[in-house]
């Protein structure tokens, strides 16, 4: 009987089939669109070996995300001791009792039995019918949860990546703005120079000359502050990497400016994308966890049928367990009569979580609607204010040329040359800020629309041996 109420148990689905989506109400596409192909490793669309390596590696010893793979660990831990409900339990006792009678005790036992060796064993087991499904919904909730944690560790991930690349861009733009500075700094002594010998020849007054210090160190303060924000993304770098300042990896050092922007990838259709993300998948299976809960909670306040088993024997010897034995078979079925309503509110606590991560998973899809349209209306409005930039800085130069001239001649006073001048500089710099702005904008897309990363890339740590945590101090 045990045999055949297991095998039924065991051999049912752990999941239900797929989650309803019709209810979403998704668009059919996505306000904008391109032709090309996302891979799973989107970062390597930019076309850039330190930067791939600089992803592989945080992806190998980030302590954040080693900690999100052994959570995940415990979940598939807790998902088997779930399952193990499935199974009997059975246990086991063997007991050896030595009786011995004192010489100087006068007291006369009769019988042999009281003095000598003596064996006892049992064995009990016992099982739980599983009529109304708690133990299956317990354990479909486990693996749900399992399946969650999962998805979490994809997240985990992809959020990994996104921060990397993200970084890296930054650190690029900011050593190209310390390229720059450093050119503008050049050319504001340069001009320095020039106005203190017209000073000095009575042709340029003081106050030009001030004007044009003043611009002097204002460039060796952007300066300075611009080798400052290398020094703090290469220290934002090295804690993504899991590493000490220190010790980041010369590659991590290397001045390769922006990269290319690629083509714009193929959004898809937002019913097929959206669900196949980590995070969204991650809000489903927790909406299929309190759902099996909640029928758990509903089938905790039915009584339960249990089957116990128990055999025990002993003897003078140890063969005597087995040649002296009893058997005790009985099946019993219990149930709470009265508890003040407490395994009914237990229920209805589920039935409330069930409904939560329902709308919660509703939630986490129109935010993930929301990221990709928000990504796409960025991209065309860096690109149109890159536009304009490039536009405004060509013009920038014109003037500040023709100011320059004009002054040479005499029309025009300092404070023209200087204003330009200044105009011309904080254009260069904005532009720069601003590739770098629409390429980081593409990684948002890119994590926005990402499926997940292949299996491979996401570690497996190995374990840590922590004996000497558990060592109390003295």
């Amino acid at each position: 009987m045990l045999t055949v109420l297991l095998t039924a148990c065991s051999s049912a689905p752990l999941l239900p089939p797929q989650f309803p989506e019709q209810s979403l109400g998704l668009p059919d596409r996505f306000s904008t669109s391109g032709s090309q192909l996302t891979a799973q490793r989107w970062w390597q669309s930019f076309s850039n070996s330190e930067l791939d390596q600089l992803v592989n590696l945080a992806l190998a010893s980030n302590p954040d995300l080693q900690a999100t793979y052994w959570r995940l660990q415990q979940a598939d831990a807790a998902a088997a001791q779930a399952r193990s409900g499935f199974w009997p339990r059975l246990t086991g006792a063997l007991e050896n009792t030595e009786q011995r009678r004192a010489s100087s005790n006068n007291f006369d036992f009769s019988g042999a039995e009281n003095e000598g060796n003596s064996w006892s064993g049992s064995l009990a087991a016992g099982y739980e019918v599983d009529l109304w499904g708690r133990v299956r919904s317990g354990a479909r909730a486990a693996e749900a949860g399992r399946l969650a944690r999962e998805d979490s560790f994809q997240v985990a991930a992809l959020t990994l990546a996104a921060e990397v690349t993200s970084v890296w861009l930054q650190l690029q733009e900011a050593w190209g703005q310390q390229q720059l500075l450093e050119q503008q700094l050049d050319t504001n002594r340069k001009t320095l120079r020039v106005l203190e010998l017209r000073f000095g020849g009575g042709v340029s007054g003081a106050a030009d000359v001030l004007q044009q210090r003043q611009l002097v160190e204002q460039s060796q303060q952007e300066l300075a502050q611009s080798r400052a924000d290398i020094q703090v993304l290469q220290v934002q770098l090295a804690a993504l990497l899991g590493v000490a300042p220190e010790q980041l990896p010369d590659f991590a050092r290397t001045v390769s400016g922006l990269p290319v922007l690629p083509a714009l990838p193929d959004t898809g259709v937002p019913s097929h994308l959206l669900l196949r993300r980590p995070d969204v998948r991650l809000a489903q299976r927790e909406v299929l966890q309190g759902h099996y809960l909640a029928n758990q909670a509903w089938a905790e306040r039915l009584p339960a049928l249990t089957l116990s088993l128990f055999f025990s024997g002993g003897g003078r010897s140890l063969s005597d367990i087995a040649d002296d034995w009893l058997l005790n078979f009985s099946t019993a079925l219990e149930g709470v009569i009265f508890d003040g309503g407490n395994l009914a509110a237990a229920e209805r606590q589920q039935q409330a979580v069930e409904q939560e991560r329902w709308s919660a998973f509703r939630n986490t899809v129109m935010q993930a609607l929301s990221e990709v349209e928000q990504a796409l209306i960025n991209e065309r409005a860096i690109r149109e204010r890159l536009s304009f930039l490039e536009t405004r800085t060509e013009l920038a130069d014109q003037i500040t040329l023709r100011q320059r001239r004009a002054y040479g001649q005499g029309s025009v006073d300092f404070l023209n040359v200087l204003s330009a001048t200044d105009n011309q500089q904080s254009l260069e710099r904005q532009l720069l800020t601003a590739r770098r702005q629409l390429l980081e904008n593409r990684v948002t897309l890119y994590r926005a629309l990402s499926g997940g990363l292949p299996a491979q890339d996401l570690p497996q740590p190995a374990a840590q041996e922590l004996e000497v945590y558990r060592v109390e101090n003295p």
